[in-house]
């Protein structure tokens, strides 16, 4: 076994890259789960999954948003850039899920009802930890270059 591939995944932040991963994964099964209950309705009465009244518009920002913690957690970067995104996202559609389920119901087209607003806030605490994480973990140092002298 290659001794490079052996010591990446003994790296503090792949632990939280497989977190962001998982995560990714948890969140395009939701998002297929709800687009095949939901089926393609724009709204109106839709199936409970679990707890969670998803609907077409709905389960495709999940599914979207699956993608692209799958795409970001191989690099450090990204995932640091994706748990910043994930955290402010999280809060907005938390606080606007909020705020519409109070004025009455059907008034947005994800039909978000206190379940996916909670799912958002959880989203945001989770994209808050994943943050913290990374950035806590030290910086693999980078071999400095010499400068040898020509002969």
């Amino acid at each position: 076994m290659d001794s490079r591939w052996a010591s990446r995944w003994r790296r503090p932040e792949t632990r939280w890259q497989l977190m962001l991963g998982a995560e990714g994964l948890v969140l395009v099964l939701l998002g297929l789960l709800g687009l095949s209950n939901a089926g393609w309705r724009a709204s109106g009465d839709v199936p409970v999954l679990v707890v969670f009244h998803l609907n077409t518009a709905h389960s495709v920002l999940l599914l979207i948003v699956g993608v692209l913690a799958l795409l970001a957690a191989p690099w450090r970067r990204g995932v640091a850039l994706f748990a910043v995104l994930q955290m402010v996202g999280g809060v907005l559609l938390f606080v606007y899920g909020t705020a519409e389920s109070t004025a009455g119901e059907g008034r947005t087209p994800f039909l978000l009802h206190p379940a996916e607003n909670f799912l958002h806030a959880a989203l945001a605490v989770l994209g808050f930890i994943i943050l913290c994480g990374v950035e806590s973990t030290p910086r693999p140092a980078r071999p400095r270059r010499r400068l040898v002298a020509r002969h």
